[in-house]
């Protein structure tokens, strides 16, 4: 192997290594909100949240188990979306502040 490209190598692993890990999203959580619908929700503390009701234009209605509790959220306060779980940004003490 060429030797600058060794050493640039090198270079490039050591600067990788040695800088903070910051990611930036490009995309939103979530492509395609529809597909949210009827799928469990789980706080940033990874408690059960329950799971989405609706889509509401820029809102997310989620429901708990036999509709005891029912929080309406921003999409903003979506975390992540793994096709199977909503991840929220928020923590389960912090979703009661969207009981309605």
């Amino acid at each position: 192997m060429n030797e600058n490209i060794v050493n640039t190598i090198g270079a490039y692993s050591k600067f990788i290594y040695n800088t903070p890990h910051i990611i930036f999203m490009s995309e939103p959580a979530v492509l395609d909100w529809d597909r949210i619908v009827h799928k469990n929700v789980r706080s940033s503390d990874g408690q059960d949240a329950g799971n989405v009701d609706a889509i509401n234009g820029d809102s997310i209605v989620i429901i708990t188990e036999g509709a005891r509790k029912e929080y309406k959220i921003s999409k903003s306060d979506v975390q992540a979306y793994n096709g199977a779980e909503v991840f929220l940004k928020l923590t389960i003490e912090e979703l009661e502040k969207y009981r309605v």
